[in-house]
């Protein structure tokens, strides 16, 4: 059974002008994230990170630093294939209360299941559980913070608290999980390390034996797999979709990353699992993968983005560990 996680869904006004101009006018997000179909499509469950809150239809929309941004990302995400997304993000509260309930309404709309973010205190007790080809899985998330914004009640985000998040995980396997993820909200912008807040959560979450994978969004640049006891933790996976007015090399670079689950001795069992590395292109915007045929940028950008890749994965052992690139690299 297969899993497929990405990092960041981070709309910029770049990227809806993208969008608008591949609609001819009309915001058509479809052409920009389509290089991901293959690695989504056919999974068994594929889970993104909405990062940002979204907008009414006709906007208004905002980039940087309060985000409210297109919905029309969604029906693309469900179209290459997303079963849900995370929504506990630094960045939820940015449109306030109204701005999370209309994220939420435009995720169901498409099909997508999602956890981190409530409309009800009844709704944040009830563990999100999900069908994986017949396999039953739930999603843990939390973030390290809001950005300032205080929540109009403590349930309406989840935070990054150890002992929380374990408690949810058992209300899901009390629920019927099979498997458990843990999506870690966390890091230093930009970094190619974990932080130390990082390390202690995602440690602890591998230690308390109720998560079967766990892994990271936020920092908006690649960070390092590990092998942590018998848990796998993808401590960055990048952004998925992101066009930062500030570039840096790592910003427009992320991984899609596969883990297959087999049963072994009565339990799920997370094998080695296989990244995908990508970046963006540019003029047109797309989500390309690497390496390419025909060079998603310049085949020396394509060269640069892919070794600074594949150094920060192997950082903390990872190769060593069994984990691969999903093709050779050259």
């Amino acid at each position: 059974m297969e899993v497929v996680v990405t990092g960041d869904v981070l709309l910029h006004p770049s990227l809806w002008a993208q969008a608008e101009a591949d609609g001819h006018g009309e915001l058509d997000f479809g052409p920009l994230v389509a290089g991901l179909r293959p690695f989504t499509e056919d999974a068994d469950l594929a889970i993104c990170d909405m990062e940002t809150p979204l907008g009414r239809a006709q906007g208004p929309y905002h980039g940087y630093p309060a985000f409210e941004v297109p919905p029309q990302i969604v029906p693309a995400l469900a179209g290459v294939g997303y079963d849900a997304c995370t929504t506990a993000t630094n960045h939820s509260l940015d449109a306030g209360t109204a701005g999370l309930e209309r994220t939420l309404d435009a995720l169901d709309a498409e099909g997508l299941g999602h956890t981190g973010s409530y409309r009800s205190a009844e709704d944040a007790a009830e563990p999100l559980l999900l069908d994986a080809d017949g396999v039953t899985v739930g999603l843990v998330t939390g973030t390290y913070g809001l950005n300032g914004e205080v929540p109009d009640a403590p349930w309406r985000v989840d935070r990054l608290d150890v002992p929380a998040m374990v408690d949810r995980a058992r209300d899901a396997r009390a629920a019927g999980a099979e498997i458990v993820l843990a999506a870690v909200h966390a890091g230093d912008e930009y970094s190619s390390t974990p932080n130390g807040q990082q390390l202690a959560v995602t440690h602890a979450l591998a230690d308390s034996g109720q998560f079967d994978f766990v892994y990271g969004h936020h920092t908006h640049s690649v960070q390092p797999i590990e092998r942590y006891g018998d848990t796998w933790i993808v401590h960055g996976l990048g952004n998925s979709l992101s066009e930062h007015a500030a570039r840096v090399p790592v910003n427009n670079e992320g991984l899609t990353v596969s883990a297959t689950f087999t049963r072994q001795d009565g339990r799920w069992v997370a094998e080695a699992p296989v990244w995908t590395p990508h970046i963006l292109t540019v003029e047109p915007v797309r989500w390309c993968a690497l390496p390419a045929r025909d060079a998603c940028r310049s085949r020396a950008e394509d060269a640069a983005s892919l070794a600074r890749t594949a150094a920060t994965v192997d950082a903390m052992g990872a190769a060593g560990a069994g984990a691969r690139p999903w093709r050779p690299l050259p």
